[in-house]
């Protein structure tokens, strides 16, 4: 089987799943196919540049490749505003990593998303766009939904459908996560080597060698995919803001801010700022 490089799309992608703690591999074998890996370098000006942008600005969702190109087509056309406020809810609300711990109020938040996020599709969405937006969403939810918190480290960590890049093949297997789920030491090796960067790509061509004669790993692991993706189309999120009317941003909010009100929480506090953050990211 021969070993080939893969190119890059993106450089911001894999710094930002490293940023995360999501660390991705774009890597994959398919078979009867060549095997393929990424081939990265950040320089210590691009990592800046990186680390400045995400500062700046509402870091952008990388968790698929299909999640993103979704994203970015939907909102191809849009205004800069509409754009920031999308992220800015995913980052905020859908996926606010370390900055809330609480974890009732993580639920409160994700569905005061999911309300914000059918204000965006009713007011600057039409018809196959504006259900296609709020299915991508309801994607990124799942994946909220499945963090969980290592107690020793306090590292979170989400279950994400396996990486596709864009234009791979239907049969295309990530070569990284069949080497998480077969291999954990390796994996781990592996993690460690990107992190600190060691000779990754040595480590991932040599577990790609194995996988001819591992025929079982790659038909185990289809199966385990297949019942994962179905298991996170099905998740099922309780919207206790589903009802508002989104008409008008001025009777958007006071609809929400009204439903705030009906919660447990001693404070809603953390409710009406980030409302109050997603309404003036959209000039109001």
């Amino acid at each position: 089987m021969e070993i080939t490089r893969y190119a890059a799309s993106s450089v911001l992608n894999l710094y930002a799943a490293k940023v995360q703690q999501h660390p991705a591999l774009y890597s994959g074998t398919s078979p009867g196919s060549k095997v393929s890996y990424d081939l990265l370098e950040i320089s210590p000006e691009g990592r800046q540049l990186a680390v400045d942008a995400i500062e700046l600005q509402p870091a952008h969702y990388w968790g698929t490749a299909e999640i993103n190109d979704s994203l970015q087509s939907l909102l191809n056309g849009k205004s800069p505003e509409v754009s920031k406020a999308v992220y800015t809810l995913i980052q905020s609300n859908l996926l606010p990593d370390g900055s809330v711990s609480d974890e009732e109020e993580r639920a409160a938040l994700l569905e005061s998303g999911l309300s914000q996020a059918k204000f965006l599709a009713d007011r600057y969405m039409t018809g196959e766009d504006s259900s296609k937006f709020l299915g991508v969403i309801r994607q990124i939810a799942a994946i909220a939904k499945t963090r969980t918190v290592d107690p020793e480290t306090g590292q979170a960590t989400y279950v994400t459908p396996p990486q596709k890049p864009i234009g791979a093949p239907d049969d295309y297997i990530n070569t990284g996560e069949l080497m998480k789920r077969f291999e954990p030491e390796t994996y781990k090796r592996l993690q460690d080597a990107v992190t600190n960067g060691g000779d990754w790509g040595k480590i991932l061509i040599e577990f790609a060698k194995k996988v001819p004669q591992n025929k079982d790993w790659v038909s185990t692991y289809r199966e385990e995919t297949d019942k994962l993706i179905k298991d996170m189309r099905n998740t099922k999120i309780e919207n206790r803001f589903a009802d508002v009317d989104t008409s008008s941003m001025e009777v958007f909010l006071r609809d929400m801010n009204s439903q705030f009100q009906k919660t447990s929480f001693a404070s809603t506090d953390f409710l009406t700022r980030n409302l109050q953050i997603f309404a003036r990211t959209l000039g109001h």
